[in-house]
């Protein structure tokens, strides 16, 4: 069975099925062709792997081998992963394991059979936190998880709507209370919910995201403890078409949000 590492619980966040493994598992490093996915390429790829590393085991390994190397081919015939450097494959027929995860950096092809080889992975995610997004307005949110080099969604929050009155006087100064009320006991909603998640010891870091005035309440609402996990705040919309992609380029090293 796995070890429970802190600094991997972002991993087995991500494939949970990877804390089922036994030491009797296929772990394959391989670094992703650039230009797109190719079947061709990939066939090359393992059969070069296999030659290269089939001498080098017993006979149960090679068992394992064989009844395991199909496998991760055909996922990966499914998966087609593609905008990153590399992945790294794990199968484990008898405990229910098949996952490809996508490495933000390059990595030599490498292959072992026995327990799942995760110290590449634990080294990258010492590298690179996780960390929790929250992207905010006055009443709704969405969090996402950065793990590896990509983001994924986690939770969609929806608060009590923000109405918007055109009286004067004494009413506008009722209604604009009203309001300010709902905004903020809808962002303190937000903020449990990142807590719980920061709590779960999965998450090192926290970036914030959304228009100023929501995001300011929120980071104003935040707990000490939170608030010295937050490490910045991107540029973002929830009404973005293509807000993970807006996220995840600029979490990537060498950009600021």
């Amino acid at each position: 069975m796995l070890k429970d590492h802190s600094t991997l619980k972002a991993l087995y966040a991500l494939a949970p099925d990877l804390r089922r493994a036994s030491d009797r598992a296929l772990t394959l490093y391989m670094p992703v062709r650039f230009e797109g996915y190719d079947s061709r390429h990939y066939e090359l790829e393992f059969g070069h792997m296999l030659r290269r590393y089939r001498d080098r085991l017993d006979d149960e390994e090679r068992e394992i081998l064989e009844r395991e190397m199909p496998r991760l081919r055909l996922h990966l015939e499914i998966v087609r992963p593609a905008g990153c450097p590399a992945m790294a494959g794990f199968a484990d027929e008898p405990a229910g394991v098949l996952e490809l995860v996508k490495l933000p950096v390059e990595t030599e092809a490498r292959l072992e059979v026995g327990p799942l080889l995760l110290a590449p992975i634990e080294r990258m995610l010492e590298q690179s936190p996780p960390a929790l997004i929250a992207v905010v307005d006055k009443e709704q949110a969405k969090l996402f998880a950065a793990v590896l080099g990509d983001v994924y969604p986690i939770e969609r929050l929806k608060g009590h709507d923000i109405k918007h009155h055109k009286a004067g006087g004494s009413s506008a100064l009722s209604n604009q209370r009203k309001a300010d009320n709902r905004t903020k006991a809808n962002l303190e909603r937000v903020v449990e919910t990142i807590e719980k998640h920061m709590q779960s010891g999965t998450f090192k870091r926290l970036f914030v995201a959304g228009p100023e005035e929501a995001r300011a309440e929120l980071e104003h609402l935040l707990p000490p403890p939170l608030k010295r996990m937050l490490a910045g705040r991107l540029s973002a919309s929830l009404d973005s078409a293509r807000l993970q992609h807006q996220l995840r380029e600029q979490l990537r090293p060498g950009t600021k949000g």
